[in-house]
């Protein structure tokens, strides 16, 4: 499995579909985000004055690509709603499904979200559509994954496989994703690895600590965004049993050595590639970013919790971290 080709085109996917981590207020991408913003409240009052202009599937296509962009799915679901009430079959349909799926999972009806999914699924090619099937397919399941409804993305990736089953790329991905998804409730796999440091490292000697296996790479944009709150949870929750181990699938360690030491990350680090074990294999990892959270009696509790998932479940395992505070000298 050649990973180096295969992770590029994963991640290129994820960033198409809007998932990055938290940004800063004052840069160019939040100057965008403004833009865009003032722009699909035009285009929605334009809309609104005018339902039968001559452009107005362009409008809406521009509206729905647009929110699609920046996952503003709740603030347009109301116009999505509207399109497909007054055109079902009108050439930007599968973008207002879009629109009401990701609404719906992003408010946690993940049962109503499927049913959307599965209408939308319905009226897509067989072939022609395949690529954009996939990649909306992935964002669902992200969403549900997110969520820790594990049963909804095992029925998004079924429904995948069912639809375009003939084609093999679309069968292996069907089959690396149900089997990673089953990984959830079982114990973490066995592991005995070398560090960057040349320290041993072993599953079993993690016990009693909740652990975080990270997989990353230098390359992958949406890991180094996600490694800001990496570093801040471990700074929260490392004294309360949180341990954080790195899994990078850079070709060359050296690469990894040098940006580990300038962003002085602190948890271990191995490297797959020149390791004596492949973890990649061993957790079923098939595009990256992936995290596998761990409990102390090594079960994987746990997949790609990231974003403000990450940070509500720590907090929720952490609740009690609010240590009592030092008794006071007595005078």
């Amino acid at each position: 499995m050649k990973l180096r080709t295969m992770f590029p085109l994963a991640v290129t996917m994820v960033v198409a579909m809007g998932v990055r981590g938290d940004e800063p207020t004052n840069n160019v991408a939040a100057i965008q985000a403004r833009h865009d913003h003032a722009l699909i409240r035009e285009l929605e009052e334009y809309l609104l004055k005018n339902p039968r202009a001559l452009d107005r599937d362009q409008a809406h296509a521009m509206l729905f690509n647009k929110a699609i962009e920046h996952d503003w799915f709740a603030e347009t679901e109301e116009s999505a709603a509207r399109y497909l009430k007054a055109e079902p079959n009108g050439p930007v349909r599968a973008l207002a499904q879009i629109i009401q799926t990701m609404a719906r999972a992003h408010a946690g009806q993940f049962d109503v979200a499927l049913k959307r999914y599965r209408e939308l699924m319905e009226g897509i090619g067989q072939s022609d559509q395949e690529e954009f099937a996939t990649s909306f397919s992935e964002s669902l399941a992200q969403a549900a994954v997110a969520a820790g409804s594990y049963n909804t993305a095992r029925e998004v990736f079924r429904t995948l496989g069912a639809k375009f089953g003939e084609n093999p790329s679309v069968t292996r991905k069907v089959e690396a994703e149900l089997k990673r998804l089953d990984l959830v409730g079982k114990l973490a796999p066995a592991f005995e690895v070398r560090d960057l440091a040349g320290k041993l490292l072993k599953r079993d000697a993690f016990r009693g600590k909740y652990v975080l296996v990270d997989f990353w790479a230098t390359w992958c944009s949406p890991c180094i965004a996600e490694l800001p709150r990496l570093q801040k949870a471990y700074e929260a929750h490392h004294a309360d049993g949180l341990e954080i181990m790195g899994v990078s699938l850079d070709e060359s360690k050296t690469a990894v050595l040098d940006f580990v030491k300038a962003r002085k990350i602190p948890w271990p680090q191995v490297h797959n590639a020149t390791t004596n074990a492949d973890l990649v294999e061993a957790f079923a990892v098939f595009s990256i970013p992936a995290t596998y959270l761990i409990d102390p009696e090594g079960t994987i509790i746990r997949i790609d919790p990231r974003g403000k998932g990450l940070d509500q479940a720590l907090g929720a395992i952490f609740k009690t971290a609010a240590r009592p505070p030092a008794a006071k000298a007595s005078r």
